[in-house]
């Protein structure tokens, strides 16, 4: 799960004592303020993990940092200003890198993190070790649903070798788990492939979600008739999923020669599944291609 790095100073190991050994408010800096940075946030203010940190909220465009800022609407979150020449200063700090993998090297930074945590698709902690020092590298493949708390998060973590990797797993946890769950894989490369598991599939699935919603509309169904047995269908089959293989739910529903056993017919005439297998695919290997740039 680890890679060694190279040593720092041990006067650098103080650092780490923001959970640990200190009552200082910790710093938590989320560079971007999209979709993804608010979803995050969001999870952690509802879960209460926010409490631990003071946030800035950072970007080039000061007016959409305090338009994130209002809409969080938190007194320990405030917006700032930075650019390639505006340094950000992240000494000792968290760092949540929230932008777009081309906007890395948009900005300057000065001082090592304590914790850089990413969440760019395809780009590689050798990539953002070239911009910005950090004593503890983290990333993420999170999902949208990290607005409710129910975010599907891949996490790599790539600690330096003179500190307690147990210590560093355990904030990564906390943090990660403050707007989902926190899966720990052992090879960065994972972290690509979880894009056509979690990454990407909230789209995916909502493409599944709207023909299902129109079916139910041409048979009769209103909008919001058909939106509210669909959404219950998903709650309750990603319960199934938690005790239950995919076969064993198929199993299951389908009846020999019944309606679930014609629609299953239909959708592999129509090659669903190799569909979606191409799509995760395809999405995988597009994260590759933005590593690669």
């Amino acid at each position: 799960m680890r890679q060694k790095r190279n040593k720092h100073p041990s006067h650098k190991l103080t650092s780490m004592s923001l959970h640990t050994q200190s009552t200082k408010q910790a710093k938590l800096i989320c560079v971007g303020y999209g979709n993804m940075a608010r979803a995050i946030l969001e999870g952690m203010i509802k879960s209460k993990a926010f409490q631990k940190y003071e946030i800035l909220i950072v970007g080039r465009d000061l007016s959409k940092a305090k338009n994130l800022c209002d809409t969080l609407a938190h007194p320990h979150i405030k917006p700032l200003f930075a650019d390639s020449h505006t340094p950000l200063d992240i000494q000792d700090a968290e760092v949540l890198l929230c932008v777009k993998p081309h906007a890395l090297r948009a900005f300057t930074y000065i001082g090592e993190a304590h914790i850089v945590y990413s969440v760019m698709a395809g780009v590689r902690i050798a990539t953002l070790a070239e911009t910005l020092k950090a004593q503890n590298m983290v990333r993420i493949m999170p999902n949208i649903g990290a607005l409710y708390g129910k975010s599907a998060n891949c996490v790599y973590v790539q600690s330096n070798a003179d500190v307690d990797s147990k210590i560093i797993e355990s904030a990564v946890y906390k943090l990660v788990n403050s707007f989902g769950n926190c899966v720990m894989v052992s090879n960065e490369s994972l972290i690509d492939a979880s894009i056509a598991t979690s990454g990407s599939t909230p789209a995916f699935l909502a493409l599944v979600a709207q023909s299902l919603i129109d079916s139910g509309i041409y048979h009769g169904l209103n909008y919001e008739q058909s939106k509210e047995l669909v959404a219950q269908t998903f709650e309750a089959f990603a319960t199934l999923l938690q005790h239950k293989n995919p076969d064993d739910i198929k199993i299951a529903v389908t009846s020999p020669s019944g309606t679930t056993a014609r629609g299953l017919a239909t959708l592999e005439k129509c090659g669903v599944r190799g569909a979606f297998i191409e799509a995760g695919i395809t999405a995988v290997n597009r994260a590759k291609e933005l590593g690669d740039t």
